[in-house]
């Protein structure tokens, strides 16, 4: 028996998975089509779920790989030789932006999708954002590759997230005090239900500030989205800014318009959300009007191209008429810019930050709208 278990090949499943419920029906979709195809915002999952679906088939008795490049599944699921073989492929378009070349492996996987034999099968896990991107497609159902379709993975339920948590922090040696805090946040809001952040906050927990906030710990297991923030701002001073605009400006649910992201960009001494008004505001009726510009503000044209490009990144997306980002995990990345490196950009940020709260002024507009989802801009 021993030597059995040397000479078998480690386990493809992710340490620790919790079952969510969907996954023998996804292992149907698998071996009636022989190919999954799984996406979703990241770090919801779509890994953790994909090498769990890979471990059953490996107990099964198929050979099994994981890997990000579409041309060696090809060769590992079309060659003649071998037996059942499954192969996982982890974001083999990129994982937050496409890949050089994503559309000729897009290509690829395509023709490959058709020629699986009976015997062999294919996962794919791809961040959505990104397969948005590569495809030029405006949503998820448009992506299909030919009859396949994508199964998108969500958040996780309350008692999914609190479970997530209560093995994550056994793990990692969380204080109980944390671990009771963290269990009252995920139950209470809708911020931390994605498996990545709740991981990531128990590995880092020893790096909450003490006495932190809410806010604070909830930025604190998305900060690991501030390397990529940090490869957008580094595009340019459009990008920097304009990301910067859209975390002061924004919730994880209600966006910004053009005119006051461009206010908050570019606006000069003027006090929009302050203009002197006499009259009465009803919380449970009218709302107050709106900010007054003397100038209607606008982008630059760099700008402007900034903003196309962080749509078609699927970084921001567009509500309406209004502007915020895909996922709470990049807004939390952008808030990171707020800080500041220099004397220089403190500067550009505290000018940035007090338009802001002229757009959002002293009785923030969302709360009068009834809109308010907790964010950060006011204390009331």
């Amino acid at each position: 028996m021993e030597r059995i278990r040397r000479l078998a090949p480690d386990t493809v499943a992710a340490p620790g998975y919790l079952l969510r419920g969907s996954e023998g029906n996804l292992i149907d979709v698998l071996n009636s089509q022989l190919v999954l195809l799984l996406s979703g915002q990241p770090r919801t999952g779509k890994t953790w779920i994909a090498r769990e679906i890979a471990s059953a088939l490996q107990m099964a008795g198929f050979e099994v790989r994981v890997g990000q490049h579409v041309d060696e599944a090809e060769r590992f699921l079309t060659e003649a030789a071998g037996g059942e073989r499954l192969y996982l492929l982890d974001d083999p378009l990129g994982s937050r932006e496409p890949l050089p070349g994503a559309s000729a492996s897009l290509a690829t996987l395509r023709g490959l999708i058709g020629r699986i034999p009976r015997n062999r099968r294919l996962i794919v896990a791809q961040s959505e954002p990104v397969l948005l991107q590569a495809t030029h497609q405006p949503s998820i159902e448009n992506c299909s590759l030919g009859t396949h379709g994508w199964v998108v993975v969500g958040g996780l339920t309350h008692d999914l997230a609190l479970a997530v948590w209560s093995r994550a922090s056994e793990v990692h040696s969380v204080p109980n005090d944390l671990r009771r805090r963290l269990e009252a946040l995920i139950m209470d809001g809708e911020e931390l239900r994605d498996v990545g952040a709740i991981t990531y906050l128990a590995q880092i927990h020893a790096q909450l500030p003490p006495n932190a906030s809410d806010a604070e710990i909830i930025r604190q297991a998305r900060s690991d989205a501030f390397d990529f923030v940090v490869q957008l701002a580094e595009k340019g001073p459009a990008y920097e800014s304009l990301l910067r605009a859209v975390a002061l400006a924004t919730t994880n649910s209600t966006g910004a318009s053009d005119t006051e992201l461009s206010f908050i960009i570019n606006g000069g001494d003027e006090e929009p959300g302050l203009v002197p008004e006499l009259g009465v505001w009803s919380f449970s009726g009218d709302t107050p009007p709106l900010p007054q510009y003397g100038v209607e503000p606008s982008f630059t044209e760099d700008q402007m191209a900034a903003l196309n490009a962080l749509q078609r990144r699927r970084v921001v997306d567009e509500v309406g008429d209004l502007t915020l980002f895909s996922h709470p995990y990049l807004r939390a990345g952008a808030q990171a810019l707020l800080r500041g490196d220099t004397r220089h950009m403190r500067e550009q940020v505290k000018a940035q930050t007090t338009r802001g709260s002229h757009v959002f002024p002293i009785a923030c507009r969302l709360r009068l709208r009834g809109t308010c989802s907790g964010c950060d801009h006011c204390c009331l």
